[in-house]
């Protein structure tokens, strides 16, 4: 597997934490949520890996500041699985209908919402940027490729030739006219 760049390293980890801020860690992951401690934390089996550069992980970061606040973000907002499933089985009451949600301030339906959407457009520069590269490297490679078979057709039309020219002198040598001689 070819190794992943910074910015590959922290949209994986945006989109995973985002899932488990949904759906809870998975038990059994031992996930750091503070940003100093999740830096060097790595669970490839979830395709997070570690950004070993303070540089990089850094929230005042021209390049990835903004990406890695969110994700600071979103590590205050982890909870378990089991804390997860307990919440939605309260949610539902013995009668099988819906319990009343709970109130959320108009302020805190709007704070959240504004996170999700930062989230949602970090996420969407990110692979933005990740389609713009991807796609530059696909122009140089097809550039590439056509150069290559341009090599090709000229390396086969001069294998031909002299092909055709070492059956010519073949011919000559083996007649005995034309005046060449066997030479060892």
């Amino acid at each position: 597997m070819a190794e992943l760049s910074v910015a590959e390293r922290l949209e994986a980890m945006l989109i995973r934490y985002t899932e488990w801020v949904e759906t809870g860690v998975p038990t059994g992951v031992d996930f750091k949520t503070s940003l100093s401690a999740a830096h060097n934390w790595s669970c490839p089996e979830f395709g997070i890996f570690a950004v070993n550069s303070k540089r990089d992980w850094n929230t005042k970061s021209p390049v990835h500041g903004p990406i890695v606040s969110q994700i600071g973000k979103l590590l205050k907002r982890l909870r378990s699985v089991d804390e997860v499933q307990r919440e939605n089985l309260n949610s539902v009451s013995v009668a099988g209908k819906k319990a009343v949600r709970p109130y959320k301030t108009q302020k805190a339906r709007r704070v959240a919402a504004e996170d999700e959407a930062e989230t949602l457009k970090m996420m969407l520069e990110a692979t933005s940027q990740k389609y713009h590269q991807l796609s530059h490297k696909m122009e140089r490679v097809e550039i590439d490729l056509g150069v290559q078979k341009v090599r090709n057709e000229e390396l086969e039309h001069r294998n031909q030739a002299l092909e055709l020219e070492n059956a010519r002198l073949k011919r000559m040598l083996a007649s005995g006219h034309g005046g060449l001689k066997l030479v060892e």
